[in-house]
């Protein structure tokens, strides 16, 4: 049996942050109405995507620009035995943004289907 995320991953965290960006939104300090406003103004995830991987190209852009380059990420679990680093993310996918968006609570999770015999 598996178990549910409670708390995003760092690609997951990226996403929601380009979310709030995309929108014209700060992320924190917000009151759970206010979460909900912005959830509902949402568009489709299929538009979304796009544009959060929009802001995404801009912001690797940027950074070639100006020579200052994007932090790597570290996914450094308990157990590892050693450190793996990996780049910024240069596109992000739809389930990962779904799932993000579904542990921030942004959006409901979706049905499952039943199973046919």
């Amino acid at each position: 049996m598996t178990r549910k995320q409670s708390f995003p991953t760092v690609i997951q965290d990226i996403a929601l942050n380009l979310v709030f960006a995309v929108m014209g939104e700060r992320r924190i300090n917000r009151t759970p109405q206010e979460y909900a406003a912005i959830a509902a103004k949402l568009p489709p995830l299929k538009v979304l995507s796009f544009k959060v991987n929009q802001r995404l190209q801009l912001i690797h852009q940027e950074s070639d620009r100006s020579k200052i380059p994007l932090p790597q990420l570290c996914r450094f679990k308990a157990g590892d035995k050693r450190w793996n680093y990996e780049d910024y993310p240069r596109k992000i996918s739809r389930e990962t943004m779904r799932i993000a968006l579904e542990i921030s609570g942004m959006r409901r999770p979706r049905g499952k289907r039943a199973k046919s015999l």
